[in-house]
């Protein structure tokens, strides 16, 4: 028999070789971009003690602060609001800055990127304020933001040189060299509320680069917010509950309790904010749990969406004979409820069960009958900024939270919108 041969199996090869050959890109950048620094996703927040953390509650933001800009004009925390800002710290001196020019250059790229959009700056703070006069600043800003097509986009803050370090260490976390004080080699991210969301070397061309992109992504997230916002301001008006009296809706009375930290709580704490209101008490054996774990739930979506200073949280306790400020903290505490945005609420018997029954409509009486010696609603209210009830939900059903989690974006996209639309006060 003659010898068999076997088909040539070149072609093959090359077939399989030209297939394979465009997906080799982006196989390495999935293998060697495993674990690298940067990550094409929601930026998280710093946490005072370094580490990211996920919503702003305890995150590191820039502090307080009273200082000067490059025009003589003072600047505190609030004109920073609404604008993202890459943060630098420098002199302009160069005699104390020999790499003054390379870190202005990589400045000028960022700059140049965003050059065209109001709501993106660059903050700079003086590590040398005895030679960052405003006049020596205006010079250095007016030389480098000339391309720019709106103003304040570079602002170069300068004041008390104690005050500038702390905000700079304390506030911020930047660590400055005592053999080089005038060399701060990091710049920071600030988001629109003045959150730290990332920082990076400012001598590395990839990170400024890393720092472009960061941008870009908090700003698309703005974006889909102010959609959402726009379609909530869209949606119907929330009903207003409870009993009328002629032409004038239910209103919650005025009040002065005693929240978990021992001080007095009143009417005047909840001016300007709409309240969510519950009851219950830190021994109650059924219904209580699963109602805190939802406002637990909540309180971190107000923090996810930086609406912890507009919505507050008030848990007010039926049984006060038992739950004491210090009981109440622990109970708090084991739902990582931040004290300023949640509090729970404790006074006299005589005073709580009427705010409860007759304010907000509340079931709130003691029974023999009722597991835990007490019997109240599993009703989750929401109260506007005028004290009038909007909404009621049931506190133990997720779909329920849920509900008025989107009910409460609706009032407060229509408070916003109203707000907007008022004319300024002559």
């Amino acid at each position: 028999m003659g010898e068999r041969h076997s088909p040539p199996r070149r072609p093959l090869r090359r077939f399989l070789l030209v297939v394979a050959l465009p997906g080799l890109p982006l196989l390495l950048l999935l293998l060697l971009g495993k674990g690298m620094r940067h990550e094409f996703s929601d930026l998280d927040y710093f946490s005072q003690d370094g580490s990211r953390v996920k919503t702003a509650q305890d995150a590191r933001r820039i502090p307080d602060f009273n200082l000067t800009d490059q025009l003589g004009r003072p600047v505190d925390r609030s004109d920073l609001e609404g604008t993202f800002w890459l943060v630098a710290f420098m002199t302009t001196d160069t005699a104390t800055s020999p790499q003054l020019a390379a870190f202005t250059q990589q400045l000028l790229w960022a700059n140049w990127r965003y050059r065209d959009e109001p709501d993106v700056g660059l903050l700079c703070l003086t590590l040398d304020a005895e030679n960052d006069t405003p006049e020596q600043l205006r010079a250095y800003v007016e030389r480098n933001e000339r391309y720019n097509r709106f103003p304040d986009k570079w602002r170069f803050l300068t004041g008390n040189p104690s005050t500038i370090d702390s905000i700079v260490t304390n506030g911020l976390g930047v660590p400055r060299d005592a053999a080089d004080p005038f060399n701060v080699a990091t710049l920071l991210l600030l988001d629109d509320k003045g959150y730290v969301r990332q920082k990076y070397l400012a001598s590395s061309e990839h990170e400024i680069g890393d720092a472009v992109e960061d941008i870009a992504l908090l700003k698309k997230r703005k974006k889909e917010r102010e959609k959402r916002e726009r379609e909530w301001v869209e949606r119907p008006a929330l009903p207003y509950l409870g009993p009328t009296m002629g032409e004038e809706r239910h209103t919650v009375p005025k009040f002065a309790l005693t929240d978990q930290n021992g001080a007095e709580f009143s009417h005047r704490n909840v001016e300007g904010k709409v309240r969510l209101v519950d009851a219950f008490f830190t021994a109650c054996p059924t219904i209580c749990p699963v109602i805190s774990s939802q406002l637990a739930r909540v309180h971190d979506r107000l923090w996810s969406e930086g609406l912890q200073e507009r919505v507050c949280i008030l848990s007010h306790t039926v049984d006060p004979a038992n739950d004491t400020p210090e009981r109440m903290r622990r109970y708090g505490e084991r739902l990582g409820a931040d004290s300023g945005v949640w509090k729970f609420l404790t006074g006299p018997q005589e005073e709580l069960y009427p705010l409860l029954q007759e304010g907000y409509l509340l079931t709130a009486l003691p029974s023999d009958t009722a597991a835990g010696g007490f019997f109240h609603s599993d009703q989750v209210l929401i109260v506007d900024a005028q004290g009038h009830l909007r909404g009621t939900y049931d506190g133990t059903r997720t779909s329920e939270v849920d509900r008025m989690l989107d009910d409460l974006m609706v009032l407060l996209a229509q408070n916003n919108a109203a707000s907007r639309a008022q004319p300024l006060q002559p």
